[in-house]
């Protein structure tokens, strides 16, 4: 899995599985997480990413969430990505432990870029440092003098002993078996609304089926400032910020259903056993 800060979300990738049989043992590997969809869709379906937005780009009877999660899935014969997507709501004790591996992972990225940020910069005052000497104008270097400190809330030590141990740590913590995107944790609800429709970001596809969880995550409101901080103030390696956001919002605008029937999954569709 592949850890992702973009300039508008942060994303888990997931390598693709090389075919769509999973009666064949050379379909194995890789396994990424799976989901079995409702209404006939006929097959187990393969996560391919997901992605953290602030705010939420749904809303449930009219009010907007503090965040939203993502899970898109490939559907091995349909031509249609069913997406699962949880809006969050960020409360003071409402720190979620299963979260938080995903968004430490996350945090061990930003930490790197910054750092080798750092590294650039200090490279560069001291090219600059080296010029002043031999042009005898000491009253240049000032410019470049910046408070490295400033650069990052976490510190990462490229060359501390244990930064590879680090790396192999958040690799781990996020295998599947071992963090689970669909854990009753981050999905709520076994229940959805459900329409047809677009990704929410170029090329707006229409071929998204979103299954909208009805009850929220709950995290801390640490946990989301956290979040807005990694996609908001993120700058990458050569110190160049990325963030698109507007206002400290990266979701798109909410849209206007446009006819799309949605309808609403509750305890009354799933008959028992007979």
């Amino acid at each position: 899995m592949d850890k992702q800060i973009h300039h508008n979300k942060l994303r888990l990738q997931y390598q693709r599985r090389p075919c769509a049989d999973y009666d064949d043992p050379i379909c194995d590997e890789p396994d990424p997480p799976y989901a079995d969809f409702p209404n006939n869709w006929g097959g187990f379906a393969d996560v391919m990413h997901i992605d953290f937005k602030v705010p939420s780009e749904h809303m449930i009877e009219g009010q907007r969430y503090d965040a939203e999660m993502q899970i898109f899935h490939l559907h091995p014969s349909r031509r249609r990505t069913p997406t699962v997507t949880v809006v969050i709501r960020a409360t003071p004790n409402g720190y979620n432990y299963y979260l938080q591996p995903a968004l430490d992972a996350f945090q061990y990225v930003y930490n790197v870029h910054r750092a080798k940020c750092s590294a650039k910069r200090r490279r560069e005052r001291k090219l600059v440092s080296e010029m002043d000497a031999i042009l005898g104008d000491p009253e240049t270097q000032k410019d470049y003098d910046i408070d490295y400190k400033t650069w990052a809330d976490y510190s990462t030590d490229l060359e501390a002993p244990d930064f590879e141990e680090q790396r192999e740590l958040h690799e781990r913590l996020l295998q599947y078996g071992v963090w689970n995107p669909h854990d009753f944790a981050l999905v709520p609800s076994l229940y959805f609304y459900g329409y047809e429709g677009s990704l929410t970001e170029p090329p707006c596809g229409e071929w998204v089926t979103w299954f909208v969880c009805d009850v929220p995550m709950i995290i801390s409101t640490d946990q989301l400032e956290q979040m807005k901080r990694l996609i908001f103030t993120h700058v990458d390696e050569d110190c160049n910020p990325t963030s698109t956001h507007h206002k400290q919002s990266v979701a798109r605008p909410i849209q206007e259903s446009g006819g799309r029937p949605v309808w609403h999954c509750t305890p009354a569709d799933y008959a028992p056993d007979r």
